[in-house]
């Protein structure tokens, strides 16, 4: 779990660069993270594509889904038991290390399944975003690789992050 968060932690930095939300909601106890909350009308449309491969492979309900939304892109986390990615989508990095613009990123995957299952659904999602950015004209995709195994597997303290275009 701790290295879910460092990358986590990792790229909520890239969003920090823009720091101000690109939606601001009327106060109130706690904000929307429904889909509506995405600004950008591409990025909402992908993610929209995204819950519906999330009900139908999983069963996952919309309420275990949650959406931010900023300047430079928007990110979506899943809470679902069986199979939950988290992924951002930004329309521009401004560089910020040294990713291109218009780039999606996947952060994690977890489930309550064993490691086998989780590593076979997640190559079939991969093969899923690959389709979603051709799609949504999102021309690339970024994973993180970490080489820290020294002393607890879980334990990310820096990643390579690997970009490839999708078309």
């Amino acid at each position: 779990m701790t290295a879910l968060n460092n990358l986590i932690s990792r790229v909520k930095n890239i969003f920090d660069r823009k720091a101000t939300p690109a939606t601001s909601a009327a106060t109130s106890a706690e904000p929307p993270t429904d889909i509506s909350v995405v600004s950008d009308p591409r990025i909402s449309a992908a993610f929209a594509d995204m819950e519906k491969y999330l009900a139908e492979n999983y069963g996952t309900p919309p309420d275990n889904l949650s959406y931010q939304d900023y300047a430079n892109g928007a990110s979506f986390f899943s809470k679902d038991a069986v199979f939950a990615p988290s992924l951002v989508i930004l329309s521009d990095s401004d560089g910020l290390y040294n990713l291109p613009d218009n780039v999606m990123m996947l952060i994690s995957a977890t489930s309550i399944k064993d490691e086998n299952w989780l590593i076979e659904e997640l190559g079939k999602f991969i093969l899923f975003l690959k389709e979603l950015g051709t799609t949504h004209h999102i021309q690339h995709f970024a994973i993180g690789f970490s080489k820290d195994k020294l002393g607890h597997p879980a334990t990310v303290q820096t990643a390579d992050v690997t970009c490839i275009r999708l078309y």
